[in-house]
């Protein structure tokens, strides 16, 4: 390959992460939010936020109105007393509806009239809806319904800053609402000079890690072996999955470090959603894996499927493996999605059933190093059952219900 290729696959991928003009836009955003009065910036932020998604981003139009007026519905519902089983039950119906309707969007000829390619539905849309998912899950558990005791009502401004700010709309880490609003009540005067400096150097280190990543998707290849199987060897496609892994984690870890940056920008602080690789590279058992990949989102299945469903306290192996599942599917509302979920719910029961076996006769531990082998190893054979997301009609009948109701048609 030679440079002039090796570049423009590189550009191609910080396109992915994140654009020049996604860049430029924070930027202005940033210091116009510095530039408006103070006692002005609460709303300022709510209309920068939004500016900087459709013209950064360039979401349409009609996904932010869209997640708007589900949040204000939402947000309404827990006003008016709605009970909190019936807000859960319809955020969870709403979701399946919206993931089978992904399908309509990526292969037929709706996909014209949104303005999308096949390649951007899943990020554009699919992201955005599941992350806003499971804010409203949050919110709606600890506010609607009942609640003892019931935590004052919030105020509409700081929700919908909350719903909407750029930063976790597009790039996920789960802030509480409780946090946010603390934060958004006490909004710094002005820019410190050490938050700028954290804000340009974490974009800095996503941008390098997104470098790093085109350049191993253009060297290895491993999504190629993965989508083409056929006639290659147990090795070649093992050693594909281990390494598809890998770069999706530091692809993921850089996503984060540039919405965590930007948000710096804005004086506000945003959970850690990865934990280093180098801390990564050295965990060997699933539970310590968990506390380190997506925390966010870990905590928030800790919190809103296992406990209570019991947690540790009643059954938790089917805890374990219905939270798990739980997670599949809100990767992907299909089959798939399901197979992969179980397939990580097990790994966990298995690894405490032999740790308790293992401490009962005394028998000695593997290697650190070994562990940590063998848990990617284990890992990445899991992951093989999501990473086949080809957007191919082909493939898209195991990823979204509508064709399994033969009512979808392909492009």
């Amino acid at each position: 390959m030679s440079l002039d290729q090796a570049w423009a696959s590189v550009a191609a991928a910080l396109q992915v992460l994140v654009t020049f003009r996604t860049l430029a836009a924070i930027g202005l955003g940033a210091l116009a939010y510095w530039l408006t009065p103070y006692r002005y910036r609460r709303l300022t932020l709510v209309a920068i936020s939004i500016a900087i998604i459709l013209v950064g981003y360039q979401r349409p139009f009609w996904l932010v109105a869209i997640a708007a007026a589900v949040c204000g519905l939402v947000y309404a519902a827990v006003r008016a007393g709605c009970p909190r089983p019936a807000i859960l039950a319809s955020l969870v119906a709403l979701y399946v509806v919206l993931h089978g309707l992904f399908g309509l969007l990526t292969f037929t000829p709706w996909l014209d009239w949104s303005g999308l390619t096949p390649e951007s539905v899943l990020p554009t849309i699919g992201l955005t809806t599941a992350f806003t998912f499971l804010r409203l899950v949050h919110f709606s558990a600890d506010y609607a319904r009942p609640s003892t005791p019931r935590p004052p009502l919030p105020d509409l401004l700081t929700f919908g800053a909350w719903c909407v700010f750029f930063s976790t709309f597009v790039h996920l880490p789960l802030i509480r609402y409780q946090a946010w609003a603390e934060q958004f009540a006490e909004l710094p005067r002005r820019l410190a000079l050490r938050a700028l400096g954290v804000g340009c150097y974490r974009i800095g280190q996503g941008l390098c890690k997104g470098v790093l990543i085109a350049l191993a998707f253009v060297t290895l290849n491993p999504n190629a072996v993965l989508l083409a199987p056929t006639g290659r060897g147990a090795g070649e496609l093992f050693a594909a999955a281990i390494a598809s892994a890998v770069l999706y984690y530091v692809g993921f870890s850089a996503f984060m470090d540039v919405g965590i940056g930007a948000a710096r920008l804005f004086g506000i602080v945003l959970p850690e959603n990865f934990a280093p690789v180098s801390r990564m590279i050295r965990i060997n058992r699933m539970r310590d894996f968990w506390r380190n990949w997506n925390i966010t989102t870990t905590r928030w299945l800790h919190d809103y499927v296992y406990q209570p469903l019991g947690g540790h306290r009643r059954h938790p192996v089917r805890n374990v493996m219905l939270t798990m599942t739980a997670c599949g599917l809100w990767h992907s509302v299909s089959l798939l999605g399901a197979a992969w979920g179980i397939g990580l719910g097990l790994l966990l029961v298995l690894e405490h059933a032999w740790n308790r076996q293992r401490i009962r006769h005394g028998w000695p531990d593997l290697p650190p190093a070994l562990r940590s082998v063998l848990l990617l190893c284990a890992l990445s054979l899991v992951n093989l059952a999501l990473t086949p997301y080809a957007y191919t009609a082909q493939s898209a009948k195991y990823f979204y219900p509508l064709y399994w109701l033969g009512i979808a048609p392909g492009r």
